[in-house]
């Protein structure tokens, strides 16, 4: 029984030995003690360098020279034409003289292009009777007057005037139900574009 006892005691004694040795030299690879303290309940210290200038301003909502570089759409010029004439028709006065009717007229004109146009403009009249559509009266003449602008509409240098006779060539006895269509340079001498010869038409009527 002591025999047992001190094999017991011995195996004691050398597994504490054991359990201190390898304490110790736990201690010596962590360069601290076996001891560790318990977590900090604190917060975590920030990681990000403190400014020397004071407090953080707010980022710019201005965007970069870069950004507006990307998305600013490009500008886009307006399709203008050289040319593209338009007329006003002002009616003055209308008069008859026995059988005859006398129209006077003046033609207003101005260039909606780019370029002013000098020079003759012809244009064409025609006198027709609405109630049975008939053409009774057609002549081309020539408008005269100042450079044609850009800016501003410009009268001719004179009235113009239109006469017809009562009942000739299907003319009625009276100005009534009567229409007046002036197209302004109706062979498109100048070249103008199709779409822009709308405005080239002038109409009165009684």
């Amino acid at each position: 029984m002591k025999t047992d006892s001190l094999k017991y005691v011995m195996i004691a004694v050398i597994g504490l030995s054991l359990l201190v040795t390898g304490t110790a030299l736990s201690a010596q690879l962590t360069g601290g003690t076996s001891t560790q303290a318990a977590p900090s309940t604190g917060p975590e210290p920030s990681t990000e360098p403190e400014s020397s200038t004071g407090p953080a301003t707010s980022p710019s909502t201005t965007p970069s020279m870069e950004y507006e570089s990307v998305d600013k759409p490009p500008v886009r010029t307006l399709d203008i034409p050289d040319v593209d004439i338009a007329g006003d028709l002002r009616i003055v006065e209308t008069r008859w003289r026995g059988q005859s009717m006398y129209i006077y007229y003046n033609l207003a004109l101005m260039n909606k292009g780019k370029r002013n146009i000098e020079g003759r403009v012809q244009y064409r009249i025609r006198l027709i009777y609405v109630p049975t559509r008939t053409l009774f009266k057609e002549t081309n003449k020539y408008w005269h007057g100042p450079t044609i602008r850009t800016d501003y509409w410009v009268l001719p240098d004179r009235t113009g005037r239109i006469i017809f006779e009562k009942g000739a060539e299907g003319a009625p006895s009276e100005l009534k139900d009567v229409k007046m269509i002036v197209d302004i340079d109706p062979d498109n001498t100048f070249g103008e574009a199709q779409r822009y010869r709308e405005n080239n038409r002038c109409i009165a009527t009684w």
